[in-house]
């Protein structure tokens, strides 16, 4: 399913369109990220995005930083921009994290195998920018661990 395997430096995201949150060029060191590739699907969505925004605030200040990137195959940036932020207003209009739109297909590429996508899909990063975790069935408790050094 997945192009990347435990212990590979996670890819670039740089070529993605903010929606909220602002920008981020890279992964900062010292930092547990949460990578999600969301789908804007009613429940599927809404649910996963409820249960990011609560790790969000849970683990904040332990060092975890929430990204969802949403792959909408559009014409341009602005449109999939447009598309996503509508969504989330209506959906989930408290998200307190950085969603992102990959209009292009081309992040998603980077991180999977297009044909095996099936959103959500997540990465866990560790504070080295490695990939730690792919898909976890229990996400809770691995951030916790890879927050605490494991």
């Amino acid at each position: 399913m997945t192009n990347l395997r435990i212990g590979d430096t996670a890819p670039s995201i740089r070529d993605v369109h903010w929606v909220c949150g602002g920008t981020l060029e890279t992964f900062q060191p010292g930092k547990v990220y949460i990578l999600v590739f969301l789908t804007t699907n009613r429940g599927v969505g809404v649910e996963i995005i409820s249960d990011l925004a609560q790790m969000q605030e849970n683990y904040r200040e332990k060092g975890l930083e929430v990204i969802g990137v949403v792959y909408k195959s559009s014409a341009s940036a602005a449109e999939g921009r447009v598309y996503v932020n509508a969504w989330l207003n209506e959906n989930c209009p408290n998200v307190n994290f950085r969603v992102a739109v990959d209009f292009t297909g081309e992040i998603l590429r980077l991180w999977m195998d297009p044909m095996d996508y099936g959103p959500p899909t997540s990465f866990i990063l560790d504070r080295g920018g490695k990939v730690a975790s792919i898909d976890p069935m229990d996400l809770d408790d691995v951030v916790l661990k890879v927050l605490g050094g494991s």
